[in-house]
């Protein structure tokens, strides 16, 4: 196929109001679709230069929509039907001749009405959500998340029963540089001497002063302040930014580079979560929204991150006794279960390969994400995770020749040799798999 014959949209939005996380990850996913020679168009209301710019860094054109309309509210749970028909019919009137090969939707606001209307004009529906509050209509549903051990029934009654669900931090849709650099980094130090403060793009909750302060009391360890956009900064943090051991960064076009540097993230929720962990960095973490507050709180319980509650009530303290805590080396267990290659898994479901290359080469420590989620353990929860990763790692040390296999470039599974010679299947993803292969 040449490029101008698959066509992909994505409708997602993003600002001041709503952060950029919805369109974060869906870029993530559209970079590796236009690796592919996918035609990748993003239809937002979006209208800040670093968002626009990040469209264009991921290879997508950008289908700018009419901007400050009242069905914009952020708060709102779901726009009214005659709003969802309204914003259809927008991206409907650019629609190619013969339609969108496939579309993806990541938005908060419109749930089967939105998505019953664009269907004539798309071959495949893909939604992305975290709520599991309204219905959809589509092909695939996508959640990245993990709310706790009964979380795979959160989307019961919400779908049509042949949706494929794509559930778990196996699908954790990052950008493509956090594969190789989760690799390249080193140990992370405990006691941390290198903490990165960062709130997401636009610090919705005003948490970064309050960290940097409560950090700004300790000696010996460095503050990298990250500010997504210029307008998130404040006064206070501009004061702050002089001290001799912060250094703030502004607009980045991703964290990668800071998250290889630094021991320990203070910051909110969202994708965010399952940056820190693919690379293996602890966090403390403060929720600036109610539909974050899920999953950190199910991490915290289970130790894999410390929440210090919602922005409207942590405290100044809070942050204070957080801190010390924590460079005095009392850091929560991070947990190797995402590898950063879950926005391919997804690409390959948004349009699935008619042929694909496995390949297999020995396992590594490194490895061991694909073993841990793979093969419908996405969603099991931590307790499951710990054994799964103990049994991985007593197998590479018991001297157990481990392949790993490869779906083009995707990590998908892990497979044991017997002492007989014989394939035993241990971790292997096939939903998004092309027939031939599965």
């Amino acid at each position: 196929m040449t490029r101008a014959e698959v066509e992909v949209l994505v409708r997602a939005d993003a600002g001041m109001g709503i952060g950029f996380g919805h369109l974060t990850r869906c870029l993530a996913v559209s970079r590796h679709l236009t690796e592919r020679g996918v035609s990748v168009t993003v239809a937002t209301r979006a209208a800040l230069p670093a968002i626009i710019g990040q469209m264009n860094d991921a290879g997508a054109k950008v289908l700018s929509l009419p901007a400050g309309e009242p069905r914009e509210d952020p708060d709102a749970p779901v726009w009214t039907q005659e709003a969802q028909r309204a914003d259809a019919a927008e991206v409907i009137s650019q629609a190619p001749p013969g339609g969108w090969d496939a579309l993806i939707v990541d938005h908060y606001q419109l749930d089967s009405v939105w998505e019953s209307e664009v269907a004539p004009i798309t071959k495949r529906t893909i939604a992305i959500d975290d709520l599991a509050n309204r219905s959809h209509k589509v092909d695939v549903l996508v959640d990245q998340n993990w709310y706790g051990i009964d979380d795979h029934e959160r989307y019961a009654g919400l779908v049509d029963d042949e949706t494929l669900l794509l559930l778990g931090p196996r699908y954790a849709m990052l950008h493509h540089e956090y594969a190789v650099a989760r690799e390249r980094r080193g140990l992370v130090s405990n006691p941390p001497r290198s903490v990165m403060v960062s709130f997401g793009g636009t610090d919705v909750g005003q948490q970064t002063a309050k960290a940097v302060v409560a950090l700004a009391m300790h000696e010996d360890v460095r503050i990298e302040v990250v500010l997504g956009t210029e307008l998130a900064l404040t006064d206070k943090i501009r004061y702050l930014s002089n001290h001799p051991r912060v250094r703030l960064h502004i607009a980045l076009p991703n964290l990668v580079r800071r998250m290889s540097e630094v021991d320990l993230v203070i910051g909110a929720g969202g994708t965010a979560t399952w940056e820190r962990i693919c690379m293996g960095v602890p966090a403390i973490v403060t929720t600036v929204s109610e539909n974050q507050s899920g999953v950190t709180k199910a991490l915290h319980k289970a130790g894999v991150t410390r929440w210090l509650g919602t922005s409207d009530v942590v405290t100044d303290s809070d942050y204070s006794l957080a801190v010390t805590e924590a460079l005095s080396g009392k850091l929560p267990t991070v947990l190797p279960i995402v590898d950063g290659y879950g926005a391919g898994r997804v690409a390959m479901a948004v349009l699935p390969p008619t042929k694909l290359h496995v390949t297999a080469r020995p396992a590594r420590p490194i490895d061991a994400p694909a073993f841990v989620t793979a093969g419908g353990f996405s969603m099991a929860g931590p307790k499951v995770w710990k054994c799964r990763l103990k049994k991985f790692t007593d197998l590479l040390t018991q001297g157990d020749e481990l392949m790993l296999l490869m779906a083009g470039a995707l990590p998908m599974g892990i497979q044991e040799r017997s002492a007989a010679s014989r394939w035993i299947e241990e971790s292997i993803d096939s939903d998004a798999l092309p027939k031939e292969f599965t």
